[in-house]
């Protein structure tokens, strides 16, 4: 009966709000967030996205023109030198000088080359809308520019328009299948809609075209312990922690896998550490004190309880009603 009790306490309670990798941004066209496993919270860095985007300005987007074969009019040269010079600034991460060039590039000539680079710069900048229409615009003008399908695809994300960021996305990855952002934007998408495995699919993707992708394992080990592979979601922490030994949120998410687990002092461990890094930690707080009640320290537990509470996690509220006098 004892082991019967601390099972329901562990899922009676481990379902909650928790925070995502990828992070839409908070604007009103952006919806809630979806449940997910309790203490499993996003990872230390706010936008690992925009690391991996960055790095791909520096690697691919912002490469200089191709020489053309064809002879250039005395506008299609200039048009040309600014577009390498916007080309120039993109990748030193000056994408508002990049548009600036871009923009007298485009006036001096209509090029689908342009169009992706400064649309990607206006993503960058997050300016979506305009990404979005300098997008269309390629499209027009080379209806297959796959570039133009990821631009557009993840603008759409992020201003909350996740059917039309998937059909761009989709398309985009029929045509590159090394693209490990696409995959995790994908992912993300897959997560909303609740299709736990796809999103664990293509979260697979990304570690195998770039194992240090910003958060991978967090986000995989999430998708993991969502679906009760819980030693799984322990190896991928493990993973995040090899690559981030000050990452919180995996010390906090190997606690809640460890706690589904029954390994609870591996889960204390877990959590004081999460706590040790981030003294206001609502989340791991929260989980402590559940494990200090499943071990019968219903004081220690209260406390913990009552910290999370005053860190802003509403939830806790409830077990201190429930548990505590």
């Amino acid at each position: 009966m004892k082991l019967f009790r601390i099972l329901t306490f562990l899922f009676c309670f481990m379902f909650m709000t928790a925070g995502f990798t990828q992070n839409p941004a908070a604007k009103p066209a952006t919806p809630q967030k979806k449940s997910a496993p309790a203490g499993q919270s996003k990872p230390a860095s706010s936008d690992p996205n925009k690391k991996a985007l960055n790095q791909y300005s520096k690697e691919t987007m912002y490469a200089p023109a191709a020489n053309s074969t064809k002879p250039l009019t005395p506008e299609q040269s200039k048009a040309k030198v600014l577009l390498n010079e916007g080309a120039k600034k993109g990748k030193a991460g000056d994408y508002n000088g990049a548009i600036a060039d871009f923009t007298k590039s485009l006036a001096l000539a209509k090029n689908v080359v342009t169009y992706v680079k400064r649309g990607y710069a206006y993503q960058m900048v997050g300016n979506y809308n305009a990404a979005i229409d300098d997008a269309t615009e390629a499209l027009k003008l080379q209806p297959g520019q796959s570039r133009a399908f990821f631009i557009r695809g993840i603008s759409h994300y992020q201003k909350g328009e996740f059917k039309e960021a998937k059909t761009d996305l989709d398309q985009f990855l029929e045509k590159e299948k090394t693209n490990a952002i696409a995959y995790n934007f994908r992912a993300a998408l897959c997560y909303m809609e609740q299709d736990y495995k796809g999103a664990l699919n293509n979260y697979d993707q990304v570690a195998k075209l770039d194992p240090k992708y910003p958060d991978i394992y967090t986000n995989r080990g999430m998708m993991r312990h969502t679906l009760q592979d819980f030693k799984g979601a322990i190896q991928d922490y493990n993973e995040a922690l090899k690559l981030n030994p000050d990452n919180f949120s995996a010390y906090n998410n190997r606690g809640a896998a460890n706690m589904m687990l029954k390994d609870f002092p591996a889960a204390l461990s877990d959590f004081d550490k999460a706590i040790s890094l981030n003294a206001k930690y609502a989340d791991a707080f929260d989980n402590r004190g559940r494990v200090k009640h499943v071990l019968g320290d219903d004081e220690g537990a209260c406390a913990d309880w009552q910290s999370a509470y005053n860190n802003g996690l509403e939830a806790s509220k409830d077990l201190i009603i429930k548990f505590c006098k």
